[in-house]
């Protein structure tokens, strides 16, 4: 299931259409944080489809590109800090808790 679109991402990403050069990338980032989306909600997600995905897991799921797109590295040379209220708070209601 991929709900969120190569254009979504990168109007989210601030990146003109007409620039194609990371297009690749960009799609496998979608891939990677919509599977990293399913992991954390524990496949609370499975009921859904591309049509029918809350706005609340969408957005988390930019969030995640964004955050992959900016940062390709795996070391940080600043101090990181998790945005309060964030991607958890958009998740934790799709949590499936009976997974452990």
């Amino acid at each position: 299931m991929s709900y969120i679109t190569l254009d979504q991402a990168k109007k989210h990403l601030n990146i003109e259409s007409g620039f194609t050069e990371d297009n690749v990338y960009i799609e496998s980032l979608i891939t990677v944080a919509e599977l990293a989306v399913d992991e954390f909600c524990n496949s609370g997600l499975s009921g859904y489809t591309d049509e029918t995905v809350p706005v609340t897991v969408k957005q988390a799921t930019l969030l995640l590109i964004a955050h992959y797109y900016v940062n390709r590295q795996i070391v940080s040379f600043a101090t990181p800090s998790e945005i309060p209220y964030a991607f958890r708070f958009l998740l934790d209601f799709y949590r499936d808790r009976t997974v452990v």
